[in-house]
Parts: C-alpha cells; structure tokens; sequence
C-alpha cells in the first residue's frame, strides 16, 4: 500500500484492531470514517477492499463494513449519499455494495389469508404454465396478487401484459422483495418509467435496487420521493442529492 489513502486505512486497520470485535469496533470505524470527506473515505475504503485479504487489513474492512450497513448514527444518511456518488463516479463498485446493503424499509411477512381458491388446486408448474400463456385477466391477476417470486418471473413473459398490470404489481404492499426484484431483473419492463417510479416507492423493494433506479426518474419525481417517509432514508437522501445536482447543472 502507498499513498495517503494507503497509510490512513493502515493506520485506522491498527487502531481498531486493537479494540474489542463487535460494536465497539464498528463504532470506532464509524466515527473515523464520519469525520472524512466522502472523497476521503471512499478512497480509504478502497484501500482496505483491496487489501482485504491481509490480516491486518480484514478486521478494519469487516468492521468498516458492519458500519456502513448497520447505519451507525455517526454517519449521516445524507454523508452516506455523498459516499455512494463518489464510489459511483469512481467505478468503486466493492465501496458502492458495502453502502447499499441495508434491507428494505419494510420487512414482509407471509399472508396468513387463506389461498386463493381459484388458484388452490393448481400445481406450481401448471402456474408457471399459466402466467407464460394464459390470456384470462382475472386468473393473471390473480396470480399476480399470490406474488410467488417464480410465477412472477414467467408472468412478466407474457405477451398480454400492459404497463399498468406490471406498475400494480411493483407498487403492491405488501409485496416480497423477491417478487420486485423479478420485475428489476426483466429488461422489458424495468425501462418504463411508471414501472421504475413505482418501485422505488415500494418501500419493500430492496434498497439496492432503488438506488440504481433513481437516476432514471425525472427531478420532479425525485423531490418527490426525497419527501416521502415511508421510503428507506438513504434511498431519500441519495434522491435529494441527484436532484440538487440537476439543479444545478440545469
């Protein structure tokens, strides 16, 4: 390791090598890291990345890590944008993963409901079959509704689908975060706006995958979604932040 960056993490990888493994440790990292510039910290936790595999380097790195997923309150959801635009612009992809690890803002939890009768007798392969082929609106929405990640993921295929049954089904809460990741995952319909819009403003999608779509929506939309509450704050603060800078730049 050379450079100042280099000699940062070496020393920050010795000092809190020398505190106890846990929260103290990932506190200790969390303050060093809050009092960095954001330009700072990304090229230190770069360093640590990539000296990952030394003993000296993986304890810093895990409790780098640990900070910046747990949200430690020394590091601010807007110094965390700051982070995550800085390692996007570098092509730091390893610091970018590390940011946006935090879980969605809303956990699901399974439907106690009874199944949906209509829906009861079939096998899993003949849904599958179904959401690929079948032209029958009630049964495609409700196959929808049921949110079976696998089903979703053939029904997206489907020839008759329309914008608007796709924006129903990312904007659906609550809705499993597995299921809004097949609609991400499909090319077809991730590029239309209304179904990018909504969801980022599910507040179960995972907050890596709003993240990369927020720099498809328009300024408007992103003010929008910098204001809403119900949304994960990181996914707020990076919103705010792209709008600012479009401002700007406008």
């Amino acid at each position: 390791m050379s450079g100042e960056p280099a000699a940062e993490a070496l020393a920050l990888g010795r000092r809190l090598a020398a505190l106890e493994e846990g929260a103290i440790r990932s506190h200790a990292a969390a303050r060093h890291l809050a009092a960095l510039e954001p330009a700072r910290a990304v090229a230190v936790i770069d360093v640590l990345v990539r000296a990952s595999s030394s003993a000296e380097a993986r304890p810093a790195l895990a409790a780098v890590a640990h900070a910046l997923g747990g949200a430690d309150p020394a590091l601010t959801y807007a110094w965390l944008a700051d982070v995550y635009a800085e390692a996007t612009e570098r092509g730091a992809t390893e610091v970018t993963a590390l940011v946006v690890s935090p879980p969605p803002q809303r956990a699901f939890e399974e439907p106690r409901d009874k199944a949906d009768p209509r829906l009861a007798h079939l096998t899993l392969g003949h849904k599958k079959a179904f959401a690929r082929a079948q032209r029958d609106p009630d049964l495609l929405s409700r196959l929808a509704a049921e949110g079976d990640p696998v089903v979703v993921r053939e029904l997206l295929r489907n020839a008759q689908l329309t914008e608007p049954f796709v924006v129903r089904i990312a904007s659906r809460r609550p809705c499993r975060p597995g299921t809004l990741r097949c609609v991400f995952e499909s090319r077809r319909w991730r590029r239309c706006p209304a179904v990018a819009l909504a969801l980022v403003r599910n507040p179960f999608v995972e907050t890596e995958l709003a993240l990369k779509l927020l720099p498809a929506l328009a300024a408007a939309e992103l003010r929008d979604i910098a204001r809403d509450g119900v949304l994960h704050p990181l996914v707020r603060a990076v919103a705010s932040r792209i709008a600012e800078e479009r401002g700007r730049s406008g």
